[in-house]
């Protein structure tokens, strides 16, 4: 009996969901159209509501389905208090603003006053299953900036999922989309007034709650993100083919329409047996495949295709649900899918799903000289720069080597340990764009899928341009890269 009931509130939940995220996507295509203050402000609010009614009803239904218990509302208390937290650059005997704030508010909240100990907590967090889900950072800090620290965490696959707040005055809310791309969810000023805190906070575990991919936070307000300019009609996966499928119409539409937002040709399918038909038929960059569905589901529609490929051409499979358990990205990766992506899908997100998994355009010099920050590590390090400089101009070539080696033989493992490796090292150093590189192909590598040779180039070419301006960086003393010096 208990087993029926459980079934039933899933179901339940399952219908919930379903309906309310299409209401959320048609509202999310609403907002990225040519709309008045007014109208963009209902429709913010409208979407708002309708993401605060999925969370809570998921969370009711989870709650009566153990043994019957009943349900009580949430404080803001225990909301912060089901979220783990971490402060980088304060501690009991040197309490930042922040951390004040949120002792007041008796919010239980691990500090540390130097990024090693931070660092130490937060891999030993991670390697008890107990990772931090919110790390706020100090912008000064004992040795270097929160905001390179933070792009280094960011920027290391363990802690993929923890949300970054910058807390700093010499930053502001023009700074939102650099630091969006860096990986940071928020920013904050050094004393935020108390509700801002609060809010900003309490949108981040809101999020987390409702397994949402996050977007950006300033000043207590959720900004808009147009990173890749989603909003100036740029089509940043032109040509790219993707296939869609869920059983859901109103869904279905509304990814389709997102999907072709960015670019992509896209086929849609409306269960497992029409999406076997069209994969026979088609060659796709990506599929988008809808867990739960009545016949064939898309657990076993992934295995079909999966076994169809037969060690030939690998076809990037994103898992796409509604439920709301824990363990469902799990189960889609162990099924053989490749990435997950939770319903209501949001632009944003969906764009940053598809910069992992569709091939994206070649490294230019040009957009790489924007992309470092090797002035900014210099000027952080000082006299100390040239020798981590020189560590790193030593280490990198052998790592080079070490992924040209794995990829030889075929063996993804050693070549996702090393990606990491130098993804962490060049964010380090403020080479982001090396950084950004490499960690795109260790996600694509822990999941087994080889670099292609335009990638490895990619990551030669950048390195080639990282160790010209390195040596002249060394060598003069200035923070002038050569192609700059020149034009001056």
């Amino acid at each position: 009996m208990q087993y029926e009931a459980d079934n039933t509130l899933d179901d339940l939940q399952h219908i919930i969901n379903t309906n309310l995220n299409g209401v959320i996507g048609m509202l999310e295509m609403m907002l990225h159209s040519d709309l008045g203050g007014e109208q963009r402000a209902m429709l913010a609010l409208a979407q708002d509501t309708a993401e605060n009614l999925l969370l809570q009803s998921s969370r009711v239904l989870q709650r009566e389905k153990p043994h019957g218990r009943p349900t009580h509302p949430v404080s803001l208390q225990q909301n912060f208090a089901a979220t783990r937290m971490l402060v980088i650059g304060a501690s009991p005997d040197r309490p930042s603003p922040v951390l004040q704030e949120l002792q007041r508010l008796r919010i239980a909240i691990d500090s540390f006053a130097t990024p090693k100990a931070a660092l130490a907590a937060l891999g030993k967090a991670a390697d008890d299953a107990l990772p931090y889900s919110i790390v706020l950072l100090e912008q000064q800090l004992e040795g270097l900036d929160g905001e390179t620290l933070g792009t280094a965490i960011g920027s290391d696959i363990t802690h993929r999922d923890t949300l970054l707040v910058l807390i700093s005055d010499d930053h502001g809310p023009g700074d939102a989309e650099r630091l969006a791309h860096a990986g940071f969810s928020a920013w904050l000023p050094h004393r935020p007034p108390p509700a801002m805190l609060r809010d900003t906070l309490n949108t981040l575990c809101r999020w987390i709650a409702g397994k949402c991919a996050p977007g950006f936070v300033t000043a207590g307000a959720v900004v808009e993100e147009d990173v890749g300019g989603l909003l100036a009609n740029t089509l940043p996966f032109d040509g790219s083919r993707v296939l869609a499928v869920d059983d859901n119409p109103v869904n279905l539409h509304v990814i389709e329409r997102m999907l072709a937002r960015l670019g992509c040709q896209v086929d849609t399918a409306s269960g497992g047996e029409q999406a076997l038909s069209l994969a026979a038929d088609h060659v796709y960059d990506l599929i988008l495949m809808d867990c739960q569905m009545p016949g064939l589901d898309g657990y076993q529609t992934t295995a079909l295709l999966r076994s169809a490929e037969a060690g030939t051409r690998h076809t990037p499979i994103i898992g796409w649900s509604a439920r709301t358990r824990r363990k469902e990205r799990d189960t889609c990766l162990a099924i053989g899918m490749d990435d997950f992506l939770a319903k209501p899908a949001h632009l944003q997100s969906l764009r940053q799903l598809l910069t992992r998994w569709l091939p994206g355009p070649p490294v230019d010099d040009g957009a790489a000289e924007i992309g470092d920050e090797l002035e900014v590590t210099q000027q952080m390090f000082g006299h100390d720069f040239a020798e981590l400089a020189q560590l790193f101009l030593a280490d990198t070539p052998q790592r080079l080597m070490a992924l040209q080696a794995a990829l030889a033989i075929g063996d993804t493992a050693a070549f996702a340990k090393v990606a990491h490796a130098l993804c962490g090292s060049s964010a380090s150093i403020g080479a982001t764009a090396l950084a950004a590189i490499c960690r795109e192909l260790e996600i694509r590598a822990r999941n087994g899928i080889p670099a292609e040779a335009p990638r490895m180039q990619s990551i030669e070419r950048e390195y080639a341009r990282i160790a010209i301006k390195l040596q002249a960086m060394t060598q003069t003393g200035s923070p002038k890269s050569p192609a700059r010096s020149a034009r001056n």
